[in-house]
């Protein structure tokens, strides 16, 4: 099958909710946008729309990626004006750690409706910063009424561990997906995760496929950059170095260019279609940068190629000379080496609010946390029991 013939696959991520195996992300806006710049969002949402035009028709997004949330919901009624059936939405909350409220939680699914112009959102990912402060259980079920009241079509989260994704579902709470790093280079998914995900039907929604770009032909016997302007080449720039750095990297590409070849494909293909192939996951998340560049008929190619015993024996001796990623999918977040865009997040947890008192305070209402002392219970995110009462002075 060529490319001029290859469909984007579908599948199910959950019931009523079909999306395309590619879908297209827009985190890229925020960059797009960074230190003030403008779009043209109607120009923006007229390029997202041919997307649609050409199968890829799920959009994922996230509230804090600029205007993207915006352009989405312009997008949506341009291609509708088309013909086409109206796209579907994904995009992600992301609050502060603080107190979930019934009205913190609804309005901030109401900013995205609005932002959006839409009555319900497809599917409604949840990050949170820090597992220590569980007023992430509160979001959640704040969240699981609103999909009740028809606000939100399904439930997600975003760079959960398996750990606290076992929480989740164990407590009952019903959780589509999970959206996660997962690449060649990043291989925490395929383990622990996906056999948990793959019990209890969540589904893996795999971003950082291409890593930032690095796994493409344009980096295939290049030197190493010396500086990288955008916000994701300089996350994925972290990968790289804790996978074993620059060398590894090119030998990886190589076994790639030559599989690539083999099937008349591209290196991205070769990578996207190895991280589909994993049966945890639903979709891979592939970053546009709307009225720059486009990607869609390469992206079509992913479809049009199936990787054989031959190819992934390649690929694996290539693997072989990287180091895992370590920890568990989302630690980047969470903890060293800090693999994000920002590099050391040490500064950003210091602003979290205190979940617990150290020492209990006259007339203040504090949670004091009693623990066995354990530093399992600090890295698992629990604690022993908690003192939660107004002392007397």
């Amino acid at each position: 099958m060529t490319s001029a013939e290859a469909k984007p696959e579908r599948t199910a991520l959950a019931t009523g909710l079909d999306i395309c195996r590619i879908v297209t992300g827009l985190w890229q806006m925020a960059d797009q946008e960074r230190d003030g710049r403008s779009i043209d969002l109607q120009a923006a949402a007229e390029a997202l729309a041919d997307y649609a035009d050409a199968g890829f028709d799920t959009f994922d997004m996230a509230d804090h990626y600029g205007s993207a949330e915006i352009v989405a919901g312009l997008a949506a009624k341009v291609y509708q004006a088309r013909g086409g059936a109206r796209p579907t939405i994904l995009t992600k909350w992301v609050p502060a750690p603080g107190p979930m409220m019934p009205v913190v939680v609804r309005d901030g699914v109401r900013r995205a409706l609005d932002r959006l112009q839409l009555e319900r959102i497809d599917l409604m990912q949840l990050h949170w910063w820090s597992y220590e402060h569980p007023a992430y259980l509160d979001a959640l079920a704040e969240l699981m009424r609103l999909r009740q009241e028809g606000l939100i079509g399904h439930l997600g989260v975003t760079n959960f561990d398996t750990a606290h994704l076992r929480v989740l579902v164990k407590n009952g709470f019903e959780i589509a997906s999970n959206q996660v790093c997962f690449s060649l280079l990043d291989r925490r998914a395929a383990g622990e995760m996906s056999a948990f995900c793959l019990e209890h039907g969540v589904a893996i929604l795999a971003y950082g496929t291409l890593a930032g770009g690095f796994l493409t032909e344009r980096w295939l016997a290049a030197p190493e950059p010396t500086g990288v302007g955008d916000w994701s080449r300089m996350k994925y720039r972290r990968f790289i170095e804790a996978a074993g750095g620059w060398a590894q990297l090119q030998a990886l590409l190589r076994a790639l260019h030559g599989v690539a070849r083999k099937h008349g494909v591209s290196i991205a293909n070769v990578a996207a279609r190895w991280v589909l192939d994993h049966p945890a996951v639903a979709a891979v998340i592939v970053g546009a940068r709307l009225g720059e560049r486009e990607h869609r008929s390469d992206n079509l190619r992913v479809f049009s190629f199936a990787l054989d015993a031959a190819d992934r024996a390649l690929v694996n001796d290539a693997l072989a000379a990287t180091a895992p990623i370590p920890g568990d999918c989302g630690d980047e977040y969470r903890g060293p080496p800090f693999l994000t865009a920002s590099g050391d997040l040490s500064h950003h947890f210091e602003s979290l609010p205190q979940v617990y008192a150290a020492a209990p305070v006259p007339g203040r209402p504090e949670r004091q946390r009693i623990g066995s002392g354990s530093v399992w219970e600090v890295a698992g995110g629990y604690s022993r029991a908690v003192r939660a009462a107004t002392v007397s002075s």
